[in-house]
């Protein structure tokens, strides 16, 4: 099989490198204008190529079986045009601010299949609740809070760069879109600010950002359901003066980037149904042997398992597909936690008692 990686950024070049590693007898090229700096296996390559223009990335998609897309987010929905175009079925973790589920009919109509958001969150997040509405039925409400931070909560704002920048700039600036009392509302970023407990992290705050994507039309009937995106306390008031003043990107990039990451990864979900309550957890640190970040072992691992999958020959339904709609197949489900569990990345379930 031949499988082609849009992009060789941070995330792309350890999605390629695991799928390598993983399908020894499956060839994995990836696709970028620069040099990712690949490790040397025998099955993996790079070709330079640009991936910005859509029916290029198309007809580079025709010469390979399907393709990962891990490009910046504002290429994102170009490549999904282009996987349509292509008649090949992508996994994606762009990111993309616009809506995936835009190109169902045209997805089903080229028999393709789309995977988007196949991250930590949205990504693993929107796997367990896919799998707990196959398990429990719809709950009345959800609340995901996730975040990526320093491990040394004493670093400038304890934040370390592990992803793009510009991306986060525009998470602190567009309102968060939510489901309140059944009805689907748009609140500010930063808003419904609380502090949370963690185990085995200690306190965070955790505020509202625009991260339910695809859960807003394909979990009908939840009363309430929102994202929130969690730091060390302090960071966010210390970051909204410099997102007003516009100086947000140069300030992270100088202060918070680091050559080998020391980050921790949180993802933290919980679902009520009457009077029950699940709570799901998930806690990763950067892996020092492996030199790979914890927001890089969650959601490029998560990515790479997802493709696994459909490199497997598991029966996806054509058109656009997120892990909400792949959780509800539990056995898919299954396939990606024994795979991620095997890269040291396990989620944690256990219900609460009032």
């Amino acid at each position: 099989m031949r499988i082609l990686v849009l992009g060789g950024g941070a995330q792309g070049r350890v999605i390629a490198t695991d799928l390598a590693r993983s399908l020894s007898g499956d060839r994995v090229t990836v696709a970028d204008v620069k040099d990712p700096e690949l490790p040397a296996l025998p099955n993996l390559a790079w070709l330079e190529a640009d991936c910005s223009a859509a029916t290029a990335t198309a007809r580079l998609m025709r010469d390979h079986d399907f393709a990962v897309g891990a490009l910046p987010a504002r290429l994102g929905y170009g490549a999904m045009r282009a996987a349509i175009e292509a008649g090949r079925d992508l996994v994606d973790v762009s990111f993309c601010a616009e809506d995936a589920l835009a190109l169902e009919a045209d997805a089903r109509a080229a028999r393709v299949a789309i995977l988007p958001d196949c991250g930590l969150a949205p990504g693993l997040s929107n796997l367990t609740v896919g799998e707990m509405l196959s398990r429990h039925g719809t709950p009345d409400e959800i609340m995901i809070m996730v975040g990526g931070v320093s491990q040394d909560r004493a670093r400038p704002y304890g934040y370390v760069v592990t992803w793009s920048v510009d991306d986060l700039l525009e998470e602190y600036t567009r309102p968060a879109r939510i489901v309140s009392g059944g009805r689907r509302v748009a609140v500010p970023v930063f808003s419904g600010y609380e502090r949370v407990p963690v185990d085995g992290v200690g306190e965070m705050e955790a505020f509202y950002s625009d991260g339910l994507r695809t859960l807003l039309d394909t979990v009908p009937g939840v009363r309430e359901m929102g994202e929130k995106t969690l730091r060390w306390p302090g960071h966010a008031a210390a970051v909204q003066p410099l997102v007003a003043a516009g100086r947000l990107v140069e300030e992270l990039r100088a202060r918070c980037t680091e050559p080998e990451p020391s980050d921790l990864a949180v993802l933290r979900i919980v679902l009520r149904w009457g009077g029950r309550e699940r709570l799901v957890t998930l806690v990763e640190r950067a892996d020092p042997i492996l030199r790979l970040s914890a927001m890089a072992r969650t959601t490029a691992c998560t990515c790479s398992v997802v493709a696994q999958l459909v490199a497997s020959g598991a029966a996806i339904e054509r058109g656009v597909q997120p892990l909400e709609r792949v959780g509800r197949d539990l056995g898919a489900a299954a396939f990606i936690h024994e795979r991620l569990a095997g890269r040291g990345v396990r989620l944690v379930e256990r219900e609460v008692v009032a």
